[in-house]
Order: C-alpha cells, then sequence, then structure tokens
C-alpha cells in the first residue's frame, strides 16, 4: 500500500485491500502446490537473509523500539533463527499424514491429511514486533498459506522489514504483504475474508476482532497477554528466584506479554527475598538505563496503577516516578497489605511494576494464582522439582516454568498461548504449526480385497439386528460378560452374511 490507512477513506481503503488480497490468493494458489520439503528449504534460505540483515534489523529494532540492542538480539532474531532452522527441518515430517490406528475396523484404514487455509491474517503487537508476526509468518509460509501482516502503527518499519527479507530470499511476489494502518486497516483486513486471523494484542481488541471474525465464522487465533504470577517456594534458592524476578519483571521495561509482574513468596522468606530484590533493582538502576515507553497510553496505565496504590497505602519500595521526557518508568517495586486487591496486581500492568504478596502454604499459592481471570504463564521457584511440578499441574496457565521465566515464548520445539481471558489456540512448535492447516481425513479400504457393501447399509432386517446388538453386549466391562455373549454375537453375524443381501 502506498497511503496509510489514515490518509483513505473506508471505501478507497478496502478497494485497495481488495486489489493486494487477490493478488495474495493468486500467490497461494501456486505457492500451496509446492510440496511441504520446498517450502522448508526456502526457510533456510530466508534463514540465510536474515543473517545477512541481523545487524541492521538490530539497529531498527532499537531505534523503533527503544528496547536495548542485547534484547533485540537474544529475545527476537536468535528465537527467529532457531524457528526457521526448526520448521526447515522438521515441517516435512509435522506436516506429513498422520495414520489413525482403528480398533474395530481393522480391514479399513484412516489418515490425516494437512492441507494449506489459504490467505491468512497476521495482526501483530510492538513489544516485540520482530519475532512475533515473524515467527507467525514463517508457520503460515511453510504450511502453504500467504500472509497479510498489519503490524503495529507503532512499529510499521519492522513489519515492512518482514517483508522486505521475505522477498529478497526469493518468496512468490504478493506470498507476503505488509500492510501498515492503525485499527482501521485491522478491521478493514477482517471484512476482506481471510481463512483465518493471527491476533496478539489486549484482551479488548482481541474481544473486538473475535466480535467482527465471527460474523463471517472466520476462525481466529489469538495470544492476549497476562497477569503471569512467579511463586517462590519456602525452599527457593533466593539468589536465583530474585535475579529471575528481576529480569522477568524487568526486561523490555516489563513490557512483556509473559512478564512476571506478580510474585506469591512464601511468608517464611518474604521478607529476605524482598530485600534482595529492592537490592537488585537498585544495582541495574545504575548499570543500565529502563527501558522506553512505546506510547502516552500506557503511562497513563501505569499512572493509574501507581495512584491506586497509594490511595490504598501500599508500599512503593523504589521507583514509581516518570523520567522528565516521560519516556521511562523508573523499575518499581510494591508491597503491602491489601495489595492482592489492587490494580496493580490484579490488572496486566505492561510497564517495569513489580507487585510482591505472601502465601502461607502450596496450596494457597495455587488458589491465589488461578484467581486471575489471565492464564498465560506462570513460574515455580523450588529445589524440589518434584513439588514443582506437582504445583505445575494444578496452574490455570498455558505454560509453567520451574525455577525459569519468560525465555520459553521463544522455545521453537515448544507450543505457545494461553488460557481463560489469555487467549486460545496456539503458536510455535509442532501444534502450533497445526494451527495453520486445515485437517482432511481421509479414510479407504486397506485394499481392493476390502471394498465391499458395509454390514450397516440398507435392508435392516432381523439378523442385522441381532447380530448388532449382540455386538453391543461385547462392551461390557467383565470378560465373563464378553464371553457369554460372544457366541451369540458370531452365530448371528454368520446368519446375517449368508441370509441377507446388501442393496
Amino acid at each position: 500500500m502506498n497511503s496509510t490507512s489514515s490518509e483513505l477513506s473506508s471505501g478507497q481503503l478496502i478497494g485497495e485491500l481488495k486489489n493486494i488480497f487477490e493478488q495474495s490468493r493468486t500467490a497461494q494458489e501456486r505457492w500451496s502446490e509446492r510440496t511441504v520439503k520446498y517450502r522448508a528449504k526456502q526457510l533456510l534460505l530466508l534463514r540465510e537473509t536474515l543473517l545477512n540483515h541481523l545487524d541492521e534489523i538490530v539497529e531498527l529494532i532499537h531505534q523503533e523500539t527503544g528496547k536495548p540492542k542485547f534484547e533485540a538480539l537474544s529475545s527476537e532474531l536468535l528465537p527467529s533463527l532457531e524457528l526457521l532452522s526448526f520448521f526447515g527441518n522438521q515441517a516435512p515430517k509435522i506436516l506429513s499424514d498422520t495414520p489413525v490406528p482403528l480398533r474395530l475396523l481393522p480391514y479399513r484404514r484412516s489418515q490425516l491429511n494437512y492441507f494449506p487455509l489459504g490467505v491468512v491474517a497476521v495482526i501483530s503487537p510492538w513489544n516485540f514486533p520482530f519475532f512475533l508476526p515473524f515467527s507467525e509468518v514463517i508457520s503460515a509460509v511453510v504450511a502453504g498459506n500467504s500472509v497479510l501482516l498489519k503490524p503495529s502503527e507503532l512499529t510499521p518499519r519492522i513489519g515492512l522489514k518482514i517483508q522486505e527479507i521475505c522477498d529478497e530470499a526469493g518468496f512468490p511476489s504478493g506470498l507476503v504483504r505488509t500492510i501498515p494502518g492503525d485499527a482501521s486497516t485491522g478491521r478493514a483486513l477482517i471484512e476482506l475474508k481471510p481463512a483465518k486471523i493471527f491476533f496478539t494484542g489486549s484482551v479488548a481488541s482481541g474481544r473486538e476482532i473475535l466480535t467482527n471474525a465471527s460474523k463471517y465464522l472466520i476462525p481466529v487465533n489469538m495470544e492476549l497477554g497476562g497477569k503471569n504470577a512467579l511463586i517462590v517456594m519456602r525452599d527457593a534458592d533466593l539468589d536465583l528466584a530474585t535475579s529471575a524476578a528481576l529480569w522477568g519483571g524487568l526486561s523490555n521495561a516489563g513490557q512483556v506479554c509473559a512478564a512476571t509482574s506478580r510474585v506469591l513468596v512464601h511468608e517464611a522468606v518474604a521478607a529476605e527475598f524482598t530485600e534482595k530484590l529492592l537490592k537488585k533493582i537498585g544495582l541495574l538502576n545504575s548499570l543500565a538505563e529502563p527501558g522506553r515507553m512505546i506510547s502516552e497510553k500506557l503511562i497513563a496505565v501505569y499512572e493509574g496503577q501507581l495512584a491506586d496504590a497509594k490511595e490504598r497505602g501500599l508500599n512503593i519500595l523504589t521507583g514509581g516516578e516518570f523520567s522528565k521526557d516521560r519516556r521511562s518508568l523508573a523499575p518499581t517495586l510494591i508491597t503491602g497489605t491489601g495489595i492482592e486487591d489492587s490494580r496493580v496486581f490484579k490488572e496486566e500492568s505492561f510497564g517495569p511494576l513489580i507487585a510482591v504478596t505472601q502465601f502461607k502454604t502450596p496450596a494457597q499459592a495455587v488458589e491465589k494464582t488461578n484467581q486471575s481471570p489471565l492464564g498465560l504463564t506462570a513460574s515455580v521457584f523450588t529445589r524440589n522439582l518434584s513439588l514443582g511440578e506437582q504445583i505445575a499441574k494444578q496452574l490455570q496457565v498455558g505454560t509453567v516454568m520451574i525455577n525459569e521465566v519468560i525465555y520459553t515464548a521463544g522455545l521453537a520445539e515448544a507450543p505457545w498461548g494461553g488460557v481463560k481471558e489469555s487467549g486460545m489456540g496456539r503458536t510455535r512448535g509442532e501444534l502450533g504449526l497445526l494451527n495453520f492447516v486445515n485437517v482432511r481425513h481421509i479414510h479407504r479400504p486397506r485394499s481392493r480385497l476390502f471394498s465391499f457393501k458395509s454390514f450397516w447399509w440398507f435392508p435392516y432386517t432381523p439378523f442385522q439386528y441381532k447380530a448388532f446388538r449382540y455386538m453391543a453386549e461385547l462392551y461390557r466391562r467383565h470378560w465373563t460378560d464378553k464371553l457369554k455373549n460372544f457366541p451369540h454375537f458370531l452365530v448371528s453375524f454368520v446368519h446375517f452374511l449368508k441370509r441377507e443381501k446388501r442393496i
């Protein structure tokens, strides 16, 4: 698109998008004729292209978001390279036909066959403006789809760079198209009726997209953020746990959907944990500048949560002040009685605010964690890994990390997504890739010898009924009942085969 959505009327925008959509559909139809093996090899070529532009893209991410260059490299580009490697090698296996064993009908064979969705829309956020959309783009294309990518209006140049490197790597023209614009562009994309929408963003925006998509029965894959708990058990290594809380809550200035902004500490170690974390925040402040806030809208969220904390008499142990240009907020640690009812504990902050509370028992930690309407990730810190797994299996979230925070979002092999209001569907990993295809069930005889009329076809007759009725008795729980009914089933079935003909 040569014009931004704000410069076009609604009719002009839809008209221009329709032309792009048709070009994308044509590219997809041709691309889908290629084998998965071929498409996977193209990802490995794209990996080389990305490597050729690595430093340039790091600098672009730094300029457009303000995040440190190391974070741009470590949390955006390296995971992208790993995902290209994983799907470049594993996609043909993941998308190959999958046998479905048939217990009752061994003379027939079933298999699952995967085929592309078509033209998909990816509506992506600003906080990880390269990795998040890029991971969905490459998942889509290796599965045989084409992609219309709408990046956040706050980071459009990174979205355009994704199309640029895909074109340079040799993908067909129109297969990956970046369409900059604001929310109106996203709404217009839905009106084009893409085969599926992949959205990452806020709960409110997700609800709007889901409502608009439902008019056309368009499936939607959504990741809507989280208010992620970090649980510190009594036996935890507190040096490890406080360093994890520091990075988990403050990396990318806390603008991370998986940020551990809600810390639950066993009461026996809460004071020591808080003291250690406070010291590490002070050390961090002396070593590094806080990351930049992306918008005034987010600053308003922080101001509201901080004001609520002050009204409740909570303890702001450090931070709580904005820079002179209001582009950053000092890392903020908040504790105090009643914190669990506060906005900073219950609402997603998406900023450098960490709220700390206490618990008495593992059951109470689980209960407090699960009270949130969001369910993206959680972390458990303990030296007892078996206990950690027991707790993990009780948490209502999409991912639980034991003695770790955040980084599993970048694992190529693992699915990513949440439950409850954190969204639906998965991306990345084998399970995630299957969200980018349709599933076709193919059922056939094992050979021509088994191509005969089925026993349940017309006409319906008494011997047929008796045979099926005795067959139902073979589902009895005890083997003696099965054994008692089997001869009756066998006799009825033989009579049925001898005397009755299928139409």
